[in-house]
């Protein structure tokens, strides 16, 4: 029997539906399945109970962050509104004060100018860059209150032989969206623009660059990290931040014998074959498990090395994961230890990159845990007297 064409497409836009219907059903059962387990289900049940109130306490958390710092934010901006509308007299205490708060902003060296103000008139001395003179002079005029300004400064070329001038730095205002690290308020306005867009009809090309945007906004919302971690592009060693720490039940002193020695790390890091020094004693060469097993090699060098406290190193230039790390000892009450591990690493994509080693299991921050419980363990059946082991 031959369908007609209506039923054709209607049969056509089923399809679909029951895909998804299909998905669906399968992920419930899957739950169901993972979360019933006759054997593991009741443990594995109080973990998802635990992480969800987690991240209930996280979610309001940040909502209250979020409001406060929205809150606070519109006041400022009601606040800024009103002191540059208003045209009353200001003192010239607080006006002195205005004068040197926008100095900083456009002057490298604002310790080397002296302000006057007598009537809302602002005279400037001292010793100025000539390529900050005007620039800071039409800043000047526009504070609040001042109703001229005379600069009687001397303006120089270069700083030369003036001592005033050497050294400082310019530190101009950098716009939010520019800065490292956002703010509530500008991750949330981010946030909601980037559903705007994604929301818009426009025509085809428009419509996929405006797409594109809003997955960059919505990303970098997220994640809280700038393009360059994110992508790992020109992030150098500090694409990903990883922080760790455990107690050992034993003296500084022997685990500060374990881990100052780096051929004795594959008896306690499993994700470690061979290590191997140099003959300065200052290069390793590393040989270790990457993602799916596959073997990895890279070089690294001693930074820092506090003997019994700290040790620091780095990668050699040129690896394909770039990476620096720092631990610390710090002595803890009953002869107890504290094993502090900072690593940053720039993985292959960047955080993305990250993101998916985590989802698989290969991460270095599990690794980094799972080595320093090892670490715990072994350092702690060696502090052990020999009857006792026995």
């Amino acid at each position: 029997m031959r369908l007609s064409r209506d039923d054709r497409a209607a049969g056509g836009r089923r399809g679909p539906g029951r895909a998804v219907t299909a998905g669906a059903a399968f992920c419930a059962g899957a739950a169901v399945a993972y979360f019933c387990d006759p054997v593991r289900g009741r443990s594995r049940r109080a973990i998802g109970r635990d992480k969800a109130a987690h991240a209930t306490h996280k979610l309001r958390d940040g909502l209250g962050v979020l409001s406060r710092d929205l809150t606070n934010r519109s006041r400022g901006l009601a606040a800024a509104v009103r002191y540059r509308c208003r045209s009353q007299s200001v003192d010239d205490r607080v006006l002195h004060e205005r004068v040197r708060a926008e100095l900083g902003r456009h002057v490298s060296h604002a310790h080397a100018v002296e302000v006057r103000v007598d009537e809302g008139i602002v005279t400037l001395a001292g010793d100025v860059l000539a390529a900050e003179d005007e620039r800071a002079r039409r800043a000047i005029r526009r504070v609040p209150g001042v109703r001229g300004v005379e600069a009687v400064w001397t303006a120089h070329r270069e700083a030369g032989g003036t001592s005033r001038l050497h050294g400082g730095r310019l530190r101009r205002p950098v716009p939010e969206l520019l800065q490292v690290q956002w703010s509530p308020s500008a991750r949330f306005l981010a946030g909601t623009a980037a559903v705007v867009l994604w929301t818009l009809r426009l025509p085809g090309p428009f419509s996929t660059a405006a797409r594109g945007l809003a997955g960059v906004l919505a990303v970098r919302a997220a994640t809280n990290l700038p393009l360059r971690r994110l992508t790992g592009i020109n992030a150098g060693r500090r694409g990903v931040d990883v922080t760790a720490a455990v107690t050992v039940n034993a003296p500084p002193a022997a685990v500060w014998g374990l881990i100052s020695d780096y051929s004795a790390f594959p008896k306690f890091m499993p994700h470690v074959y061979e290590v191997r020094l140099s003959v300065d004693g200052r290069t390793s060469h590393w040989l270790v498990s990457g993602p799916a097993g596959t073997p990895v090699r890279f070089d690294a060098s001693e930074t820092r090395r506090v003997e019994g406290r700290e040790l620091a190193w780095k990668s050699a230039e040129g690896e394909l994961i770039a990476h620096a790390g720092t631990l610390r000892l710090a002595p803890g009450p009953g002869g107890r230890t504290q094993v502090q591990v900072r690593l940053s690493y720039n993985p292959v994509a960047g955080a993305a990159g990250h993101i998916v080693a985590r989802l698989l299991g290969t991460d270095p921050e599990r690794r980094l845990r799972q080595s320093l419980a090892m670490l715990k363990t072994h350092a702690e059946h060696a502090a052990l007297p020999a009857v006792a082991r026995a």
